[in-house]
């Protein structure tokens, strides 16, 4: 029953942070492209915050989820579900403070603009391909993507399950691939491929 709370809660936030959030920012006010820390303010929104605080929803789901697969496992997969659940804790930990960052710290820039603080917001505003609040979601990513790889043999009873099991499998290559990329072109999160890699290992 965990387990499907926890399911529930990333599906949940899949599709609120995701596609159905990022429609109702363009609807409202999109960043649109990066072209530096002053234009970025001045097409603010708090509006643009919300795919952030429904990603909660989805960090949180992964928690909780991870945690009930590794209670269910049989006990030979025990060291290998715990080892899931801790990176699934490492992945959780920089995307909460990525997503914190976003709804709370880059917002109160965006309020209180003055030139001074233009290298904060360009450092952690993710409007901004090459912000290390880009790095920290990548490679955040690529954790849970280890975290996803190892809890998967869990699936295992039949062929629905089996299926789930490579599903997971293939969104931990993705992830790790994301990761490993954005550390040789961080800008390319932001371009088509990126975005489209983003959106499907989700």
């Amino acid at each position: 029953r965990t387990g499907i709370v926890g399911a529930a809660l990333t599906v949940a936030g899949i599709l609120l942070s995701g596609p159905l959030g990022l429609l109702l920012v363009s609807a409202v006010q999109s960043s649109g492209p990066w072209q530096g820390p002053a234009a970025y303010v001045q097409n603010y929104h708090p509006i643009q915050t919300l795919p952030f605080f429904c990603g909660f929803l989805l960090v949180s789901g992964y928690v909780v989820l991870m945690t009930a697969l590794h209670q269910i496992a049989e006990e030979r997969l025990k060291t290998q579900t715990l080892i899931a659940v801790v990176f699934t804790a490492i992945f959780a930990t920089l995307i909460f403070f990525n997503y914190i960052t976003q709804t709370t710290f880059v917002p109160a820039l965006a309020k209180n603009y003055s030139p001074q603080l233009d290298p904060a917001i360009t450092t952690f505003s993710l409007a901004n391909p090459l912000s290390l609040s880009w790095a920290i979601e990548m490679w955040g990513y690529a954790f849970l993507g280890i975290a996803t790889m190892l809890a998967a043999p869990v699936f295992n009873r039949n062929r629905i399950e089996r299926a789930t099991a490579v599903l997971m499998i293939l969104n931990g290559v993705m992830s790790i691939a994301g990761g490993v990329i954005s550390a040789w072109d961080l800008g390319w999160v932001l371009t088509t491929p990126g975005l489209v890699n983003y959106m499907v290992w989700n």
